[in-house]
């Protein structure tokens, strides 16, 4: 936790889960080696364990850049089962995957209360809505 823009600290503006992040040219790393931080401004993808020893990251998305959030069931032959939080933004060739082992809803709350657009329409292993 720490101090946001304006220097008045709040914890309710930022918000952790710890998973895994896909994202093509950046980041392959598999749960639990991802620290997901939400906050009103941007999201952050820092490194753990040996990631954060070898200095990789963060990553950051700013909030302008995100065009949708949704998550997705990921296909897996054996347990555990993972959540996909998928992350489009405006640049086609950056699409970013966290790999949650949680259910993705207080994720997904997270990051609509602090202004990212949120699609709530459960979608498929492909990632197309399902009705």
């Amino acid at each position: 936790m720490g101090d946001t823009d304006d220097g008045i600290f709040d914890a309710a503006l930022r918000c952790e889960f710890t998973g895994g992040a896909y994202c093509n040219y950046k980041v392959k790393a598999g749960p639990p080696w991802i620290r997901l931080t939400v906050t009103p401004q941007h999201l952050e993808f820092r490194g753990r364990g040996l990631l954060r020893i070898l200095r990789l990251g963060p990553w950051t998305v700013p909030r302008e850049q995100v065009k949708k959030v949704f998550a997705k069931q990921r296909r897996n032959l054996f347990p555990p089962i993972a959540w996909n939080i998928e992350i489009v933004t405006t640049d086609p060739s950056e699409w970013w995957t966290f790999w949650s082992p949680e259910r993705p809803e207080p994720i997904l709350l997270t990051m609509e209360e602090c202004g990212y657009p949120v699609d709530w329409t459960p979608h498929n292993w492909a990632g197309i809505p399902t009705d």
